[in-house]
C-alpha cells in the first residue's frame, strides 16, 4: 500500500513502519480510506494490509461491541480538535479475544486536519501479566489486612490481661511479677504499633506513588478482591456479594490504587459488621461515570462523627468490633485517591442500621 502524504524523510519512516511489531497506519479524513497500513497488520488481524480498505466493515466488526463507542469517541475528538488520543480496546478473532493499544495523532496540512496517523499494538500478553500482578497485589493486601484484623484482636486481649496482672501484682506486693507483666504489656504494645506502622507505610506509599491510568474491567477485579478477602477471613463468618448494572463495567483508573480504595472500604465494613453480617458491593454504570457503593448492615456511624470521617488523623476513628485499632489514615487516603481520579466519595449511615460508602468516578480520564 503506497503512502502519498507529504511527510519529510518518507523512506526512513516507511522502513521503520515495515519493521515495527506495531501496526502503523495513516487514515485520510477526506477520502475515508487508509493511505498506508504497515505489514504488521497481518500479524495482528490475520489479513493482508493491502486489503484493509476493502474490508472496513469487517475491521470494525472485529472490535468488541462494548468498546466501539470508546473508539468512535476518540476518532471524533481527533477529527474535531484533539491532537492525540490513547485508547485500549478489545478485538475478537477466531474465537479469541485480544487487547489492542492504540496511539493516534491528528496530521495537519496547514490549518486543515488532513489525516489521522498512529500505532496499534497487540498488548494481550501485557494485559494478562497485569491481571496476574493484580491477583498477587490483592493477595498481598489481603495478608496485610489479615495482620490488622486477626492479630490486633488477640494482641489487644493479651495487653489488657497483662495490665490487669500488673495491677494485681502491685496490690499484692509482688514486684517481680509486676515487672514481668509490665514487660509483657510493653512488648505486645510495641508489636501492635509495628503492625500499624507497616499498614500506614504501605497505604501512604501506595497513594503517593505516581498515578498511571489504564482501562480495566471493574467487575472482574472486584470479584477477585472479595474472593481473596473471603478466603483469608473465613472465621469471621461474613457474607460478601457483588451486584452490577452490567456484566462488564469498564473505567480508566490506576488499577492498584483504585482497588486499594475498594479494599479499604470493604475492610472498614468488616470491622464494624458482626459475625453473620452482610457486605454488598454495587457497581452502577452511568452515562459518563461509574458509581460504586460498599454497604454493610453493621453498627453504623454516629452522625456526629461523619463530617470529619475523611480527614487525616481524624478524631472520628473508632476501634472495630473485635478491637481492631486504626490510625485514622485509611479514609483520608481513600478520598485522596478518588480525587486523583477526578471523583467524589461520601457516606450515608445511621447508627445500628449499617453504612454505605459511595465512590463516583468518570469512565474516562483526561
Amino acid at each position: 500500500m503506497s503512502l502519498s502524504l507529504r511527510i519529510p524523510d518518507l523512506d526512513l519512516l516507511r522502513q521503520i513502519a515495515q519493521r515495527s511489531l506495531a501496526v502503523f497506519f495513516v487514515y485520510n479524513l477526506a477520502t475515508g480510506r487508509f493511505e498506508y497500513v504497515s505489514p504488521a497488520f497481518e500479524e495482528v488481524w490475520g489479513r493482508e494490509e493491502t486489503d484493509v480498505n476493502d474490508q472496513l466493515d469487517w475491521l470494525l466488526g472485529t472490535v468488541h461491541p462494548d468498546d466501539l463507542p470508546l473508539l468512535r469517541d476518540a476518532y471524533g475528538q481527533l477529527r474535531d480538535g484533539a491532537m492525540r488520543q490513547f485508547v485500549a480496546f478489545r478485538i475478537r478473532l477466531a474465537h479469541r479475544e485480544q487487547w489492542i493499544s492504540l496511539t493516534a495523532y491528528a496530521i495537519l496540512d496547514g490549518e486543515r486536519r488532513h489525516a489521522i496517523a498512529g500505532f496499534a499494538e497487540d498488548v494481550t500478553h501485557q494485559k494478562d501479566n497485569e491481571l496476574m500482578l493484580s491477583k498477587y497485589g490483592i493477595h498481598k493486601n489481603g495478608i496485610l489486612e489479615m495482620l490488622a484484623h486477626d492479630l490486633n484482636g488477640p494482641l489487644g486481649v493479651v495487653r489488657t490481661l497483662a495490665g490487669r496482672l500488673e495491677e494485681k501484682a502491685r496490690r499484692h506486693g509482688l514486684p517481680e511479677l509486676e515487672e514481668d507483666a509490665r514487660l509483657i504489656g510493653d512488648t505486645v504494645g510495641h508489636s501492635i504499633r509495628m503492625i500499624h506502622e507497616l499498614l500506614e507505610k504501605e497505604f501512604l506509599e501506595s497513594s503517593q506513588a505516581g498515578i498511571k491510568f489504564a482501562r480495566i474491567e471493574l467487575i472482574e477485579q472486584i470479584n477477585m478482591l472479595l474472593q481473596g478477602i473471603e478466603r483469608l477471613n473465613q472465621d469471621h463468618h461474613k457474607h460478601f456479594q457483588v451486584e452490577s448494572s452490567a456484566p462488564e463495567v469498564f473505567a480508566e483508573v490506576d488499577q492498584d490504587k483504585f482497588m486499594h480504595v475498594i479494599q479499604n472500604l470493604v475492610s472498614n465494613a468488616m470491622k464494624f459488621t458482626p459475625a453473620g453480617g452482610h457486605i454488598l458491593v454495587r457497581v452502577q454504570q452511568e452515562a459518563n461515570a461509574v458509581l460504586i457503593a460498599v454497604s454493610d448492615d453493621g453498627i453504623g456511624i454516629p452522625a456526629a462523627l461523619q463530617p470529619q470521617l475523611f480527614d487525616r488523623f481524624t478524631k472520628s476513628r473508632r476501634p472495630g468490633l473485635r478491637g481492631e485499632v486504626t490510625t485514622g489514615l485509611g479514609l483520608s487516603i481513600v478520598k485522596r485517591v478518588v480525587e486523583l481520579h477526578r471523583g467524589r466519595v461520601w457516606v450515608e449511615s445511621q447508627e445500628n442500621k449499617g453504612a454505605t460508602f459511595f465512590v463516583r468516578i468518570p469512565i474516562r480520564q483526561q
